[in-house]
């Protein structure tokens, strides 16, 4: 058996990996065939407010801007959105969705939809909250720790 201590990280990892894969699936399945799941939390931000910065886009979905930067560029190749000029900061960007990327939303929701009833399946509604609750708080812990921990490199340089 495994030790908690492994057990933790396996899981969430493993669990991440095959969610990933059933949903691409279903993607492929409904046609979307040059959608990804990794697109899902950038067009729904956009979904919501389109027209964001990278910056301020990378931050509602938590990814880093060069990590924000490689997807951009995926989902633009897509024709799911497009980069234009910011109307007041020449240096930016903003992100835009193009027809397709708004037209798509409700196929994505379906297709979202289906998979959370087929992995949710046998798991009552208390658990599910309970259990976003522990993944919510267990990466909230390891945010804050990832940070403290740059913060204290940096001190323990500032030191020398």
């Amino acid at each position: 058996m495994m030790k908690k201590e492994y057990e933790v990280g396996f899981l969430l990892s493993r669990t991440t990996w095959a969610m990933n894969n059933f949903v691409n699936r279903l993607l492929k399945e409904s046609g979307l065939n040059d959608i990804s799941v990794a697109y899902f939390a950038v067009l729904q931000a956009l979904w919501e407010e389109d027209g964001l910065n990278i910056s301020d886009l990378g931050g509602r979905v938590h990814l880093e801007k060069s990590t924000m930067t490689s997807l951009i560029d995926r989902m633009e190749k897509a024709g799911l959105l497009r980069r234009t000029d910011h109307p007041t900061d020449r240096r930016a960007y903003q992100i835009c969705l193009t027809p397709r990327g708004k037209n798509i939303q409700e196929k994505i929701d379906q297709v979202a939809s289906q998979a959370y009833q087929s992995l949710t399946r046998g798991i009552v509604e208390k658990e599910l909250k309970i259990s976003i609750g522990v993944c919510r708080q267990i990466l909230q812990n390891a945010e804050r720790e990832g940070v403290q921990r740059i913060l204290n490199k940096e001190k323990k340089e500032e030191v020398i």
